[in-house]
This record gives C-alpha cells, sequence and structure tokens, in this order.
C-alpha cells in the first residue's frame, strides 16, 4: 500500500483545551474548556510499515473560544486574561507541533495505536512531547484521536488567576483531540 499523506480537515475535527482551577470551595473545581477553532496540519500512515507515520500540527493561538457558559462579563475576563497575559497571539501567534518518531500497532481491522514523540513549540519555547492516540483508517481517510497533556510553565506561559488571586490555573493543560485527515490525492 506505501506510504499515504493525508490533511487535516479542521471543519471536520475538534481539538479542545481544558485548564483546571483551584481556589475557593464553591469555584475550585472550575475546569474551562477551549476550543481551538483554527488549526492545520498534515499526516502520513503507512499500514504496512508501523513505524514510518508523521505528524505535523500548526494552532492559531488567538483562536480560542470558551466552550463553558459564562457570563458576557465573566467571558471578557477571561478572555482578556488568556489572550492579553497569557497566550499572546499577536507575539506567539502559533503553536506547532512536529513528530520525530511515530510507533504504531495493530489492535484490530483498520484500527491502531500510535505512540508519538515530537517537539511542541509555543510562546517561544520547544519541548519534546509525547502524544498517545488511536487511529482509525478509512477508506479514503484517516481519523485520530486521543489526548496528551503539558505544563504551562515548560513553555514559559503566565500561570492564570482572577478574583485578585482567589482563583489560580493550576500548572496543567489537557488538550483532546478528534482529527478527520481525508487522503490526499496523489497519495
Amino acid at each position: 500500500m506505501g506510504k499515504t499523506h493525508y490533511a487535516l480537515d479542521a471543519k471536520s475535527s475538534k481539538f479542545t483545551v481544558q485548564a483546571f482551577a483551584e481556589g475557593l470551595a464553591g469555584i475550585a473545581d472550575h475546569r474551562p474548556t477551549f476550543f481551538i477553532r483554527e488549526f492545520s496540519g498534515d499526516m502520513e500512515f503507512d499500514p504496512d510499515k508501523l513505524d514510518a507515520g508523521s505528524l505535523h500540527l500548526i494552532a492559531k493561538t488567538g483562536s480560542l473560544v470558551i466552550m463553558d457558559e459564562v457570563t458576557q462579563l465573566d467571558r471578557k475576563a477571561i478572555e482578556r486574561v488568556m489572550f492579553g497575559e497569557v497566550l499572546q497571539p499577536d507575539k506567539f501567534p502559533d503553536v506547532t507541533y512536529r513528530s520525530t518518531r511515530v510507533v504504531c500497532s495493530a489492535v484490530g481491522a483498520n484500527r491502531y495505536r500510535a505512540d508519538i514523540n515530537g517537539t511542541m513549540s509555543m510562546h517561544g519555547v520547544e519541548n519534546l512531547q509525547a502524544i498517545e492516540a488511536q487511529l482509525i483508517l478509512n477508506v479514503g481517510s484517516l481519523r485520530a484521536h486521543g489526548e496528551f497533556r503539558l505544563r504551562q510553565t515548560d513553555y514559559d506561559l503566565a500561570i492564570a488567576s482572577v478574583a485578585g488571586g482567589l482563583l489560580r490555573i493550576k500548572d496543567e493543560l489537557k488538550f483532546v483531540f478528534y482529527f478527520v485527515a481525508p487522503k490526499q490525492n496523489g497519495a
């Protein structure tokens, strides 16, 4: 079959990031979740060579939108802190991930587990980042779903706090993805 190239379809895919808050008892369990609306990338996969795949991903930091139901006032406060103090999209518009090694193992008919190692570049800092994913190979597309976590301080991101420090975001973000990637012509 050979290596096949797939391009991520952001409109058919879903990519989210969740933060975890600590603070006052009534709001300590708040876990704001954000859609990452603008992202692109590609994957390569060869079911005959399970260690020859790749993943490249670019996400726009200014494209995050809070999913939680919050008041307009709270939304503005969250966006002010997230964009103005933490992500700074004017200075750091992209987050990129490029795999350096992908090892897959078959878990069923056209289903695979992928252990992906690569480099995440965010906020001017590069770090190694592992991602675990499940892959489903269809006739004309590849679907991938999984999650990974990272610490903001590993990327020199400020730890956000609101309400005069009574509510503070923990130093951990959880990313969850469901990518749909159609096979590219000529692949």
